[in-house]
């Protein structure tokens, strides 16, 4: 493959997701949760509310320390909580509470008040935004599999109008 479009394609994902975490970090501002914190909060959202730290993992792209990590100011402020699993003794569960749902809840609020929310997507038509998932899927597919993919675009938070 050609090395600018390999140069490309890494400077453009990343510039894309500094633009992103900037708008991220406005709402930790806001709510004093991290962006790492609030994609927790979206991940058990949006799987039923509990999900093993690994799970977590694995849905975040994160080291299974930095799950860990992330969880522990979650628990301290009453966000979630974490148990053994009753099936597997040396699992966690890790379930999201009403306090973590209502945070969680006021963060979604804000993120629909914003038409630039994760970053300012206005002059794309719907083609071209459609185009644009499909290739990141193809690359997602290719990269960590399609049942990954599909995790990521099933994804659904209840009571939202996806239309």
């Amino acid at each position: 493959m050609n090395f600018g479009y390999k140069q490309n394609a890494v400077l453009m994902v990343r510039a894309l997701y500094f633009c992103m975490e900037q708008k991220w970090a406005e709402l930790a501002k806001t709510y004093n949760i991290s962006p790492a914190q609030q994609h927790i909060l979206f991940i058990l959202s949006t799987n039923n509310q509990t999900l093993t730290p690994s799970e977590i993992s694995e849905i975040g792209c994160w080291h299974l320390s930095t799950v860990t990590r992330l969880l522990k100011p979650l628990r301290e402020r009453g966000f979630i909580t974490i148990n053994q699993d009753p099936n597997r003794n040396r699992y966690k569960k890790v379930t999201i509470t009403s306090s973590g749902g209502e945070i969680f809840q006021k963060i979604i609020g804000a993120i629909l008040e914003k038409d630039f929310f994760p970053f300012e997507m206005n002059s794309l038509s719907e083609e071209e935004l459609e185009s644009f998932l499909r290739v990141g899927q193809k690359i997602l597919d290719t990269n960590k599999g399609e049942s990954f993919r599909e995790k990521i675009f099933n994804a659904k938070i209840d009571g939202i109008d996806y239309t």
